[in-house]
């Protein structure tokens, strides 16, 4: 578990469902994430295991944001290339939530945690050129703009530029 001034990072657990199904089942939240749709408590329920089975045993890797117990979003910094410690941050806040720096506090956090336990690593993140919101929260956090992919974000019938950043 890591903790933040108003926020507590902790382990995927099934019984947060309820509200990971409120952030997963809204196409606003996850519109220019690959995640799926949820449209069942069950689905959520199977997407909440299958982050459970791809934590890193050795070191947490992914967690559910709480604010006074209460799930309100996602976040993770991913290994991608153990030999070059490249690690992949992501996040994702509910609706309800959005606008109150939250996403700016647990990816910080995050990113503090893996430079901690690996001082040289690389830390990559990517965000779509129309979503200023999450753009914002990347330069907050100290990452920079390292280059913007034509296209590079396709989900269902639409392309988006994708804006790369790292702390390298």
């Amino acid at each position: 578990m890591l903790k933040t001034r108003r926020l507590e990072l902790v382990g995927f657990d099934v019984k947060y469902a309820d509200d990971l199904y409120e952030l997963w089942s809204d196409f606003e939240v996850i519109k220019y994430t690959y995640t799926p749709l949820i449209t069942t408590i069950d689905d959520c329920k199977r997407l909440i295991e299958h982050q459970i089975k791809r934590t890193n045993k050795n070191f947490t890797d992914r967690f559910v944001i709480t604010l006074n117990n209460k799930a309100i979003g996602i976040v993770g910094c991913v290994c991608m290339d153990k030999e070059n410690l490249t690690f992949g941050l992501y996040y994702q806040i509910s609706r309800m939530y959005w606008g109150c720096g939250y996403a700016s506090e647990a990816a910080g956090a995050i990113v503090r945690y893996v430079l901690n336990e690996y001082p040289t690593a690389t830390i990559r993140a990517e965000a779509v050129s129309v979503n200023p919101a999450s753009i914002a929260v990347l330069k907050k956090i100290g990452l920079r703009q390292t280059h913007i992919e034509e296209k590079g974000f396709k989900r269902n019938n639409f392309e988006l530029d994708l804006i790369h950043f790292s702390n390298a």
